[in-house]
């Protein structure tokens, strides 16, 4: 069963670190096969995934990939600002940096921050398929991967030659360019594309009228070179140059205000594979090496308000090594083992401070095993269980497992539980960050673990109509809180809080067709806390209650199509640091609504007018920092 919208299941990722495969929409329906696991029926696996599709993405014209996952159920999303600013993800209640995300595989997760991702960097006019799998996963995907991963697989050859330009305009100077080229020969394939976006922005802070511009450039390429009728070699390459505006903190009231401060990003990854499969052969592998890299530089004016500008900058690199192999057993049963090894080196580089040096260089690597399985023990019931150890220098060895099972009740109904345990390293910055008088590395970080537990009911309902209700629990040991004032140190630093935090949550999904309407429609309820030996507080940006409606209206002879986003948050609580010590204030809930109108005279042609917040309403997601008013937009696209 799938949700047109969202899909259940868990996804088989492209190989188990990126390989891509084609799959027509069809497929979708009944087989994952994004990965170095063997294709593998939805309706079979224990877990919970959504689906976002291209024909998903150019219907909604959206700009920031974050606008498309607050569509999905169970996300929280806080940003803080307008296009380019600071925007973070958290699943089913999870720390923004608890989410994995990989881009055609390869992990692009920052370590040079706090071990997540600024999501407003990320492009989705070259994606072809988004993939959000809910829970614990680090038995497949190692440290980070707590909350869940989201897979986001960039456009690749489909056959012939073929390619696409788009040109968008609109308020606030915003121009987007994007193109991109596919094609396809018998023993080679490649696929190569560029972006471009940039605006001149809103004003961020409650007072004041500066705006913060922004500015986004990518280029991608992937190349296929079939060997032999067993053997192929697959090469990526994405790179993104980033540069946006930010204010400053008023110490005084504690909000945000207009200040002359830029950073410039620049982030780059890629991987190159060997994949083996013989005809005829239950046994295939793939061996590869990926990389990754982050460096940010943020520039403020030097004391005295004249032309200079203070530097600081951050550098960090990830390789990853690996070798899996994969076997199918029996007529549908599934086995993987993966042997993995991980590099990854941090580098902070700032001018010279009177309160200290903040410069610094340091490493660590990992080496895992993996294994994977997936066995049927009859019509009925399928049983999953993946186990990985981590092997890692600073840290106590870690083992991590899910395990789970599927039972069709009937052939209209399907029943689906799992637990697993997930574990997150702290980040470099978290054990050696440095900016003096603000925030003070602590070395002495333990990794948070988590364990869940969840259990769902599928549905096909009349009609060609589905739905999902999933309830699940997550306990949390050793929860890392990046901010603690510490009377020895005089200053801020990070800590792991003593008790444990939990997350209880419930979501349902309906999805199904009105005649020609599209319906997909979810609401998620959240009880997420901390313990901090003391008190049990509610966790901050995260709502208790959200609720999002997307609608698909294609009309005059499908050349013309209505697309529209609901997304309601209900009310959330953020730290307010006006005061010592930090106190609670509540962010009021918000309704934001996009929509977009498109129309497709022809086979080549595409033009579009949409707007965001379309009922220009005033919010926010971080405390003192608005969010940005309703922005529309006008389009023209090529394609052949």
């Amino acid at each position: 069963m799938q949700f047109k919208h969202t899909t259940l299941g868990l996804a088989v990722f492209a190989s188990l670190f990126g390989t891509s495969a084609a799959i027509a929409q069809d497929d979708i329906e009944t087989i994952s096969v994004i990965g170095a696991r063997q294709p593998i029926e939805l309706s079979r696996l224990s877990a919970s995934v959504s689906v976002i599709d291209r024909a998903e993405i150019e219907n909604s014209g959206a700009i920031s990939l974050s606008d498309l996952l607050r569509g999905l159920p169970g996300v929280s999303i806080s940003q803080d600002g307008v296009k380019g600013s600071q925007t973070q993800v958290r699943l089913r209640g999870s720390e923004a940096n608890h989410v994995l995300v990989l881009v055609d595989g390869v992990e692009v997760n920052d370590l040079g921050a706090d071990g997540g991702v600024n999501f407003a960097h990320l492009n989705p006019d070259n994606v072809q398929r988004i993939e959000l799998l809910r829970g614990p996963q680090s038995a497949l995907w190692g440290s980070a991967a707590v909350g869940g991963v989201i897979s986001i697989t960039t456009r690749e050859a489909q056959g012939k030659l073929q390619g696409s330009s788009k040109l968008e305009v609109g308020q606030d100077s915003s121009k987007r360019l994007a193109g991109s080229l596919q094609g396809q020969s018998e023993s080679l394939s490649y696929a190569l594309a560029a972006n471009h976006f940039s605006t001149k922005g809103q004003n961020i802070a409650r007072t004041g009228e500066e705006r913060d511009g922004y500015r986004n450039n990518e280029v991608s390429a992937k190349l296929g070179w079939l060997l032999s009728d067993a053997s192929k070699v697959l090469l990526q390459y994405r790179n993104l140059d980033t540069f946006n505006e930010y204010d400053g903190s008023d110490y005084t009231t504690g909000l945000s205000t207009d200040a002359d401060n830029f950073t410039h990003g620049r982030f780059a990854s890629g991987k190159l594979e060997w994949h083996f499969a013989p005809a005829n052969s239950a046994w295939s592998q793939t061996l590869g090496v990926q990389h990754s890299r982050n460096n940010s530089i943020n520039y403020s004016p030097a004391f005295g308000g004249d032309a200079q500008y203070q530097q600081s900058e951050v550098d960090s690199n990830k390789q990853r090594w690996f070798w899996q192999n994969n076997l199918s057993y029996g007529q549908a049963n599934r086995a993987s083992l993966v042997l993995e090894h991980v590099n990854e080196d941090f580098e902070q580089i700032a001018q010279a401070q009177s309160w200290g040096d903040p410069n610094q260089q340091q490493d660590s690597h990992t080496n895992s095993i993996a294994a994977d399985i997936l066995h049927q023990l009859n019509d009925s019931l399928t049983l999953t269980a993946s186990v990985r150890h981590d092997n890692n220098q600073i840290f106590d060895d870690a083992l991590t497992y899910r395990i789970g099972g599927t039972f069709d009740i009937t052939a209209e109904y399907s029943l689906f539980v799992s637990h697993g345990k997930a574990v997150k390293n702290p980040s470099f910055i978290e054990r050696f960050g440095y900016t003096p008088a603000s925030f003070i590395g602590n070395s002495h970080l333990e990794p948070e673990e988590s364990s869940s537990s969840e259990v769902g009911l599928r549905a096909n309902l009349s009609a060609g109509w589905q739905t999902e209700l999933s309830i699940y629990h997550t306990d949390l040991e050793n929860e890392i809180n990046g901010y603690v004032f510490d009377t020895e140190l005089g200053g801020a630093t990070a800590k792991n809080i003593v008790g444990e935090s939990a997350r209880d949550g419930l979501e349902w999904q309906l999805s199904g067709q009105l005649a020609n309407l599209s319906v997909d429609l979810s609401y998620s309820y959240l009880d997420a806390r901390e313990e901090d030996g003391q008190t049990n507080k509610i966790e901050v940006r995260r709502a208790r209650h959200s609720a999002n409606l997307v609608l698909n209206y294609p009309f005059f002879d499908n050349k013309a199509n209505i697309y529209l986003q609901a997304n309601y948050q209900g009310t959330r609580q953020d730290d307010f640091f006006a005061t010592f010590p930090a106190t609670r204030v509540a962010l009021s809930a918000a309704t934001i609504v996009n929509a977009a109108l498109t129309f497709r005279p022809d086979q080549h042609w595409t033009f579009a007018v949409r707007a965001e917040n379309l009922f220009d309403h005033e919010y926010e997601e971080v405390v003192g920092y608005q969010r940005q008013g309703r922005t529309a937009y006008l389009s023209a696209g090529y394609q052949f």
